[in-house]
């Protein structure tokens, strides 16, 4: 079966991580990518996920409703989960995940984490089998595009890929493709152009 003869659309999950809009280039490269994706799967659905329009830090609330959600909540806390369960939904259902990752002090960016925070449910994304930890995502990839203005991909000062890409895996996707668009303060055109290479040139996964 070839990619374009999948028995259903494809739904590919975009999540923006960057506090920046016009001027973000991981925005611009997620854009880039989508389009890439989209030539591949012309029937694919696309959901986005800006986490910075508004995600909201997990509260105390928050952590019981997700803990006791099969436990007669209250109101306060079925507000709390209320996003967290869309997002949760929204990764469960992607086949493929495109986010565009922004290194902030050497990490990610506090968006992400608390996007992290909400989607890490146990019970939902991961269980523990025999005490061990298994991710129950579907998606087969994830595809993070990560810019930078001096801190290199995998050099010691980057904390950012390990943890994203463990975290991924954790949850059930091991295919993780990193597209590096580090060191912008340093021509940023040519690392911009770079980027949209390593797109263009990526083997995207075939669906059977």
């Amino acid at each position: 079966m070839t990619k374009n003869s999948y028995t259903r659309p494809l739904e590919i999950l975009r999540i923006d991580s960057s506090s920046r809009y016009a001027d973000s280039v991981s925005r611009h490269l997620t854009d880039h990518l989508v389009a890439r994706m989209l030539r591949e799967y012309p029937n694919a659905n696309v959901t986005t996920r800006d986490l910075a329009a508004d995600l909201p830090l997990p509260t105390e609330a928050f952590v019981d409703g997700s803990l006791y959600s099969m436990q007669n909540p209250n109101p306060t806390m079925q507000a709390a989960v209320q996003i967290s369960n869309e997002m949760v939904s929204e990764l469960l259902t992607a086949d493929i995940v495109v986010l565009g990752m922004p290194i902030y002090n050497w990490t990610v960016p506090s968006t992400f984490k608390a996007y992290v925070d909400h989607v890490s449910r146990l019970g939902e994304t991961f269980a523990y089998v025999d005490g061990v930890s298994q991710g129950l995502l579907r998606a087969r990839s994830v595809y993070i595009l990560f810019t930078s203005g001096g801190t290199g991909i995998g050099s010691e000062k980057d904390f950012a890929t390990p943890y994203a890409t463990y975290l991924w895996q954790t949850l059930g996707i091991q295919h993780v493709q990193i597209i590096d668009a580090s060191g912008l303060l340093f021509n940023a055109d040519e690392k911009t152009r770079n980027a949209k290479i390593q797109i263009d040139q990526l083997l995207l996964p075939v669906f059977a």
